[in-house]
């Protein structure tokens, strides 16, 4: 019953589609696209937390190290194919090409989703460390983690649970490495 919910979800969202979304999601979606954000946290780090900036840093590439290969190893011990694997809905589900023509399908599997874990790692890093100065760009890197798990729906590479699972794992890394590291090792610089 929870796959056919599943199914039933990602086939309405996955056929939300039209050619200008499907040129922007696969942006979204895209691991390059989203380097000038990136840079972006990284000098508000810096900024904000000075030295300390680089022990925050630190703690994030180590949280998504291991939020990336804790979902990897899930999808190899789950082996829950990817919907764009799935025969059972592939005349029902909406791809897109890339411009050399090859159909975008993602890996075989797909439990959980690395992209929404790896992007609600970077949210709530944002949120604990620049809440207090930058409150609105914190919140709107929650938004942006949605938009980036929503994307996979689109390009049919992801059931809702997949996102769901990779945002609950992300978000226990990010309480271990980030909040923690937060809590007993740094002290936010007066303002």
């Amino acid at each position: 019953m929870m796959y056919a919910l599943d199914d039933s979800i990602f086939l309405f969202f996955n056929s939300l589609h039209s050619s200008w979304a499907d040129v922007f999601f696969y942006y979204v979606s895209h691991k390059f696209t989203w380097i000038p954000l990136y840079l972006l946290i990284l000098v508000l780090f810096i900024v904000q937390w000075k030295r300390k900036s680089m022990l925050i840093v630190l703690m994030l590439v180590v949280s998504v190290a291991f939020t990336d290969q804790t979902c990897t190893q899930l999808k190899k011990c789950i082996k829950r194919p990817r919907p764009s694997h799935n025969s059972e809905l592939s005349s029902q589900i909406h791809l897109i090409d890339y411009p050399d023509g090859k159909t975008y399908r993602g890996g075989t599997y797909g439990f959980p989703s690395s992209h929404a874990a790896n992007s609600i790692v970077l949210a709530f890093f944002v949120f604990f460390y620049l809440f207090k100065k930058y409150k609105w760009f914190a919140i709107s890197l929650f938004l942006w983690a949605l938009l980036v798990g929503y994307s996979r729906i689109y390009l049919g590479v992801h059931y809702p649970s997949d996102l769901l699972a990779g945002y609950l794992i992300g978000s226990a890394y990010a309480l271990l490495f980030g909040y923690s590291v937060k809590k007993f090792f740094l002290k936010p610089k007066n303002n």
